[in-house]
Order: C-alpha cells, then structure tokens, then sequence
C-alpha cells in the first residue's frame, strides 16, 4: 500500500510539471493584448480577440475529441492512453508557436491569433487528458487537493511569464521602450516557448506513468457532439452576414440562456434512477459546464483587461504592467499552494503554521520574481492585506470543497464591487486580488462537476474542458463594455460571475446530495479520523 501511494506522488508530480506551460502562456497573453492594441491600432474589443483565439480552441478541441470518439466508437484517451494523449498536445501546441515566426515578419494579427489558437488546441487535449488523471490516482473526494497541486504549478507559470514575456519584448521598463517594441519581437520568445514544449513531450515519452484509464463501456451521446457544432455554425454563419464581433456577442447570449437552463436543471434534480443512458442525464454535469465558463470567463477577464485599466487609471504603457499582471496571476499561485498544502498530509499544529508560511512565502516569491525584472516592487507590499483576507478565508472553509467555493466566490464579488467603486491602489489591489479568489474554485467545481458520472467521467472531464469557452467570449464583452462605458466599470461583469458562481455552489452541493454525495462530509469525516 505504501509503495503504492509512493508511486501514485511519483505519477502526481510527473503530471504536474505540464501544468506549468498553460498558466505562462495563458498569463503571457496579458502582455500581448496591449502591444497588440497599441501597434495594430485596435479596440478594446478587438484587442481582447488574442483572447478570443486561445480559449476558443479549448471548445473547438473538446469537442473534436468528442466527435473522433463518436464517430470511431470509442474513447481516444481510453484507447491510447492519457500520458500520450499529453504527448500529443505537447507536439500540437509545439506546431502553434512555430506561425509566431511568419505572423510576425508579416505583421499579421490574423495569423497570430492563428497561431495562438493552435497552441490553444494542443493545451485542451493536454487538460482534457491530466485532469481526470490526477483525480484517479487517490479517493475521488480529495481529487480537489491534487488538482490544487498542479494548480500550484501551473500558477508559478503564471507568474514568472509575464516577467519574461514582457522582458524578452521590451528589454526594459519605459515608455521609449514601448514606443520602440515591434511585432516582430514576438518572434524568438515563442520559439524558445515550441522548443519547451519539444523537451517536455520527450520527458512524457520516457516517464514511467501508471495505465490508468476509464474501464467501463463509453458511450458518446448525439446531443454531445452535435450541440457544439450547432453553437460552431451559428457563430461563424455570423461572422460571415455580420462581423466576428457579433457573431460572439450572440455566442454570449447562447450562453446565458444555456447558464439559465443549467441552473434550473439542477434545482429541478432529484435521485438518479439508475436509467441514465447520457452524460446529459446527471445535472451536475451541466452544472459544471456552466460553473467552468463563468470561472474561466471571470478569471481571465480580470487578467486581461488589466493592463487597458492600468492605462486609464495609472497612465501605465505596455512596458510597465507586467509585475501588477505578474501579481494578478501570482494570486493564483497564492491561494492554491495553500490549498494544496494539506496533501502532503502534514501535523495539526504544521497545518496551522503553514497556513499563514505558505501564503505569505508564495506573495514573497512573486515579489521577488517580479524585482529581478521590475526593481522597486514596494508598491505592491499592501497587497498583503489581501493575502491576509484569503487566509481567513482558507481558515474558515475547513478544506470543505463547497465551502470553500461559496466564501471564496462571495469574497469575489465583494472585492470586485470595491474595484469598480473606489480608486487608487484599493481599487487596483481590489481587482487584482480576484486572482485569490479565483484560486481555488477550478478544483472544486471540477470535483462536483463529474462527480458520479461513472462511465461518463471521460465525457464529463471532455465536457467540463471544452466549457473553457468563457475565458474566450467574457474577456471580449469586457471589451466591449469597457469601449462603450469605460473600463472601471466594465468590471461589474466579474461580479456578475462570482454571483453567478456562489448560486452555482448551493445548488450543485443540493443535487449531488440527492444522489448520495456530499464531498463536505466525507472530507470532514476524513479529518475527524487524522486524515486528507
């Protein structure tokens, strides 16, 4: 049994080091978005199309997994393998940076956001393969803290990339800097990102990863390959007669009225029946879906459109944003080291000292980090009021995956209505601290999203990835509120969506509930007994 769970940590922490390339990237596209703006001449709107292109990929990829296994009559990842189903993105998203090379000798916007979308493709089979991964190799109730793990990882990504992005464009931190920055100082950072990408696979390829995949019957639903391709149709039908610009504001409309349904689905939900013959048929699985939009939706549309609120608020260029888009980011980090403390399972009295370390040492590596490139950062030192605030927070969820969903996502929209309210560093570090409230809900609504799926847990994980949609289409109608009432105010859509998120909480922890699940329960069972 030991050597076991020695083997499922080596597997863990093999698993984790991909996490790390989603959150750079991801992070990354902060720097992009104004110098895009600023030397293509864009809009808002337009400039939150870089975006558009890389979380749009995760839909389009979720789903053509879901089709191929349609269509071949059975699970791709089942079939190969979820280490070489990350193998595979790895060369995918590898493909992606090589069109950052002739994008930019031409200077085509079209053609970068080609590239970002290809890179985009290659991360959604890369997630869609990891997450339920990770969750199979413990007890399905702490899949939560393992997901944390990764995050934690993946959130040092974050936080570095902006750093090294915008040092590898810029060279420095001046306005001359910005003024003299060209497209085609993309090129060379990106490559080396494709060469990373390279090495990683060839690490997978010889790692000594356990075969663990879904061993029930797959079956892949109508509904679940089609309903994509109707919203797929609708949107480019509309960017056709009308204009892409359109074409996702109705995709955001699709989607709220499908955020509506899911919501409603799940307050009508009772027992299971045991005649559930789709995914579709388990309403936390739409519950899910929905949940896993907004949270993407919100957390990267508080990044993104960070560095235009820098812009008009603190009369910031494109150079000198990098260490608040750093700290935005580096909030992720934050909040989920100290959530993924309790999986390394460590004494009562090294939790409570831990609890306050972990944080703080995480707010210190960010700041540290961001000093190597940005020099002074003593500005940013208030910012532990925040930190603080995410502890309390962590303290009084008791590890409990709702719990900590429904105070952290009510923290969220309490922060953000001070942001859009109130100026100065409270109002920066107000937004900004959406980051450690966005830290932890990932694992929580996966867990409670694929929960009792069973046989469709694959499908679930397919479902729950291709969702990822939101930090493609919230990020541009942030855009657009900010280019039609500024972008202070265009915030309150963040609050919107962790609103959205802590209705989303009651209501998944009811359903699943009625199915017999109560992950709040177990883990406080758990530790009752000295356990994670």
């Amino acid at each position: 049994m030991t050597e076991k769970k020695t083997n499922n940590m080596s597997a863990l922490y093999t698993l984790m080091t991909v996490w790390f390339f989603w959150s750079f990237v991801a992070a990354s596209n902060g720097i992009l978005i104004p110098l895009f703006k600023e030397k293509f001449e864009l809009s808002q709107t337009q400039a939150q199309l870089v975006d558009f292109a890389f979380y749009a990929a995760y839909f389009v990829g979720s789903w053509l997994y879901l089709m191929f296994s349609k269509f071949t009559k059975t699970d791709i990842l089942n079939k190969i393998g979820y280490k070489n189903g990350i193998v595979i993105g790895l060369g995918l998203s590898a493909l992606g940076t090589l069109l950052f090379y002739p994008a930019a000798e031409i200077k085509s916007y079209e053609l970068l956001l080609g590239g970002l979308f290809i890179v985009g493709l290659g991360f959604s089979l890369q997630q869609t393969a990891t997450q339920p991964f990770m969750i199979a190799l413990g007890p399905p109730e702490t899949g939560a803290q393992r997901i944390n793990m990764g995050g934690a990882v993946n959130n040092f990504g974050g936080t570095i990339g902006p750093a090294l992005v915008s040092y590898a464009i810029f060279g420095s931190i001046s306005k001359e800097a910005a003024a003299n920055a060209s497209i085609q100082d993309v090129k060379i950072p990106y490559l080396i990102l494709g060469a990373l990408f390279v090495i990683v696979a060839i690490f997978f390829l010889v790692s000594k990863l356990p075969r663990i995949k879904n061993e029930e019957e797959v079956e892949v639903d109508n509904t679940l390959t089609f309903a994509p391709l109707f919203l797929i149709t609708v949107f480019v039908l509309t960017s056709i007669f009308g204009s892409i610009e359109l074409a996702i504001m109705v995709s955001f409309g699709i989607m709220v009225l499908f955020l509506l349904y899911a919501l409603f689905r799940g307050m009508k939900a009772g027992p299971l029946t045991g005649s559930e013959s789709t995914v579709f048929d388990y309403p936390q699985a739409l519950l899910g879906m929905a949940a896993i939009f907004v949270y993407v939706g919100v957390e990267v549309t508080v990044g993104s459109n960070l560095g235009e609120y820098l812009k008009e608020t603190q009369d910031l260029d494109s150079s000198e944003i990098s260490k608040y888009v750093s700290l935005f980011w580096g909030s992720m980090m934050i909040g989920r080291w100290t959530a993924a403390m309790p999986a390394f399972n460590p004494t009562a009295m090294w939790k409570k000292i831990l609890t306050w370390v972990v944080p703080f040492a995480a707010f210190g590596i960010v700041l540290f980090a961001n000093s190597l490139y940005s020099g002074d950062v003593s500005d940013l030192y208030p910012y532990a009021i925040c930190v603080t605030i995410m502890v309390l927070a962590f303290i009084a969820s008791r590890e409990k995956p709702v719990l900590i969903l429904l105070i952290f996502t009510a923290l969220g929209a309490i922060m953000t209505l001070i942001g859009v309210f109130t100026t100065g560093d409270i109002a920066l570090f107000s937004l900004i601290s959406g980051g450690l409230f966005c830290s932890v809900l990932w694992p929580s609504i996966f867990s409670l999203g694929t929960a009792g799926l069973g046989k469709f847990t694959n499908q679930g994980s397919a479902l729950l990835i291709m969702m990822i949609l939101g930090g493609s289409i919230l990020p541009v109608v942030q855009g657009k509120l900010a280019d039609m009432i500024g972008i202070q105010i265009s915030y309150v859509l963040a609050t919107g969506c962790f609103v959205y998120l802590f209705i989303f909480g009651i209501v998944a922890q009811r359903t699943l509930r009625k199915q017999g699940i109560d992950f709040d329960a177990e883990v406080a069972k758990s530790m009752s007994k000295g356990g994670h």
